[in-house]
């Protein structure tokens, strides 16, 4: 049996392959009888190119009893194979083209149909994850990953470049935020973690909000960032100068802390 040459990394010159099982071998018993279905899996697959991505749409796709290794290998033979994940595969789009193209027996089109629908709800979950539920809430998210920066270089403020890890003491990192914001990770003397996040312009005033990890907390955050990006930091300060080089946006910051698990507490001073 030929199988496919599995790279774990896209690479110029190597095919993409986007599979997905719609379902395994099951019955459904009738009045009368007991029919038995079998596995079917779907693949798609995207000739060499020289994007990571295949943004569009896919050379070639097939239905199969087993996942597609054996049979896509006997025509792609030796090829480096890159297998796009979970996040990657449009599979609402991908299943489109069984829905449109193929003439699927009833029990199978109903599962296809199934599967597009959950896949369709995932994306939109994706999506309101990425950019937010409703236009202001993309628009602020627009600003703080790509305005943010240039607004602040021009009113004067230094924006610190990437590579420097952002840093404005050695226990002081600070994070792009939104304009008229300031966003800080300290490490305070008594090992305390602080995010901070001051407005400006808030209401005609200034408001500060302040997230601290303390104690064990910080020692769970080195687990935390170990398991977020592969880096296990070594002291704190090491920490603080990971988190400004892997969550250089204070969105992002403030998201891998709140989704950490790890206690904090907070703090707001609306007339700062």
């Amino acid at each position: 049996m030929t199988l496919l040459n599995i790279i774990t990394t896209w690479q110029p010159g190597c095919w993409c392959v986007a599979q997905l099982q719609l379902c395994a071998h099951h019955f459904e018993e009738a009045p009368t009888e007991v029919f038995r279905y079998p596995a079917q899996w779907a693949w798609f697959a995207w000739r060499p190119a020289s994007t990571a991505l295949p943004f569009r749409a896919p050379d070639g796709w097939g239905l199969t009893l087993e996942p597609p290794g054996p049979e896509l290998a006997g025509e792609i033979g030796a090829a480096p194979v890159y297998l796009l994940d979970e996040a990657e595969a449009d599979w609402p789009a991908l299943l489109d083209i069984l829905l449109v193209c193929d003439d699927l027996d009833p029990w199978l089109r109903s599962i296809v149909v199934q599967r597009h629908e959950s896949e369709r709800q995932a994306r939109e979950t994706r999506y309101a994850e990425r950019y937010g539920v409703g236009e202001s809430a993309a628009f602020e998210r627009f600003l703080l990953r790509t305005v943010a920066g240039a607004t602040d270089a021009l009113s004067g403020e230094h924006t610190p470049a990437d590579g420097e890890s952002q840093r404005a003491t050695d226990r002081t990192i600070t994070l792009k935020s939104y304009p008229h914001c300031t966003a800080t990770v300290q490490l305070r003397d008594d090992g305390a973690l602080v995010f901070d996040l001051y407005d400006r312009d808030y209401l005609g005033s200034g408001r500060a909000d302040t997230y601290c990890v303390e104690g064990a907390g910080v020692a769970l955050l080195h687990d935390v960032m170990a398991h977020t990006t592969g880096e296990r930091p070594a002291t704190p300060e090491a920490l603080l100068i990971a988190i400004g080089q892997h969550y250089p946006v204070w969105a992002d910051a403030y998201r891998w802390l709140s989704e950490s698990g790890v206690p904090f507490t907070h703090e707001t001073d609306p007339w700062a």
